[in-house]
């Protein structure tokens, strides 16, 4: 898919700095992270993830056993990549940028 459409956004320094070096350390791009956030959007019909301003920490036990059992069912689902076929799909995207 050709990429002939270009998103801007405004956003603190530091914060760009900080977001870069993260998606630096796990092999991919911050504009990546972006395209792949769009796509998830598509496909879950919204927001790919609950927005939420609690962290871990601040979660209840039982909020966190849903979101582990929510994962559990999405991987007996056969909803997860191996990493044999995620490192692809990184390469070849990396591949048409």
């Amino acid at each position: 898919m050709a990429m002939e459409s270009t998103l801007q956004v405004r956003m603190n320094s530091e914060l760009k700095a900080n977001v870069e070096a993260l998606y630096k350390s796990l092999g991919t791009s911050f504009a990546e992270a972006v395209r792949i956030f769009a796509q998830q959007s598509l496909r879950e019909g919204g927001l790919p993830f609950i927005p939420s301003i609690r962290t871990w920490d601040e979660l209840t036990q039982e909020e966190i056993d849903s979101r582990l059992r929510r994962s559990v069912a999405q991987a007996a689902a056969g909803d997860v990549l191996s990493q044999e076929e995620l490192d692809s799909r990184m390469k070849e995207r990396f591949l048409r940028e």
